[in-house]
């Protein structure tokens, strides 16, 4: 599977500069210059500011596929799709370190569900999905977690974050429902009313922190059929979210 999973990814066509990425980062900046202009009692926080960041990317005009990449780079402080091999070809020259610098110095602290964190998967794995395919998404969200399950590990890293995948999996949900077969409506739809807990399923419960050894215990490994049906479960909840269904 990852054998062939890598064999797609450099096998797809290759990427190639958006320009419209630039205008949905531009749209996003001046919507952060505006909303830190307010006193302070007006302005947008946390889910709410997240929310008015995804609303006016999705009202600037723009094919769908552009805006999931465009919220991606924008949302993301981490800069993580911009750096990725895979997709690192579309954000090329879209802003000097120098503009991004600025940029986020007004951009506050967007969240989702109340983490700054989740805001990250969320966007990042949408972006992904766009850039990379859905496979491909959830590969790296997936290895992501490995990576700082394997550093708890050692003494350093977060752990296995089923809370994280969560957020991915709701990304990638979101970006297909975005570019889907009736984009125009689900533009619309999301520049109106997106709300960022109506697409993200409640994590609650879910476990968090795992080292390498625990989640080899209680999951067996990334291919055993506990993860796998686990993945699976991820999935369906993303996808019945009520920004979906409506209810």
């Amino acid at each position: 599977m990852l054998l062939f999973l890598i064999t797609s990814l450099l096998a797809a066509e290759p990427a190639v500069p958006d320009a419209g990425i630039q205008q949905v980062v531009a749209t996003i900046d001046r919507v952060a210059r505006e909303n830190s202009a307010r006193p302070a009692k007006e302005r947008a926080t946390g889910d709410a500011l997240a929310d008015l960041y995804i609303r006016s990317a999705c009202q600037s005009g723009l094919p769908a596929r552009t805006i999931v990449l465009g919220i991606a780079y924008a949302l993301d402080p981490t800069g993580s799709i911009a750096a990725n091999p895979f997709s690192s070809a579309y954000f090329k020259d879209v802003e000097s370190t120098e503009a991004r610098k600025a940029r986020w110095a007004t951009m506050g602290k967007p969240t989702l569900r109340g983490r700054e964190d989740w805001l990250s998967h969320f966007v990042v794995s949408a972006g992904l999905a766009v850039a990379v395919g859905e496979p491909g998404a959830e590969f790296f969200g997936i290895q992501k977690e490995v990576s700082d399950a394997v550093g708890k590990e050692k003494g350093k890293g977060s752990g296995f974050s089923f809370t994280d995948l969560n957020a991915d999996l709701g990304g990638i949900a979101f970006a297909k429902w975005l570019t889907g077969s009736d984009s125009k409506s689900a533009l619309a739809e999301a520049g109106k009313r997106f709300m960022g807990g109506n697409f993200l399923p409640d994590p609650k419960g879910l476990p968090d922190g795992l080292t390498w050894s625990s989640f080899e215990t209680n999951w067996g490994g990334l291919k055993d059929a506990r993860f796998q049906a686990e993945c699976e479960r991820l999935r369906k909840r993303a996808a019945e979210c009520a920004g979906y269904t409506g209810k």
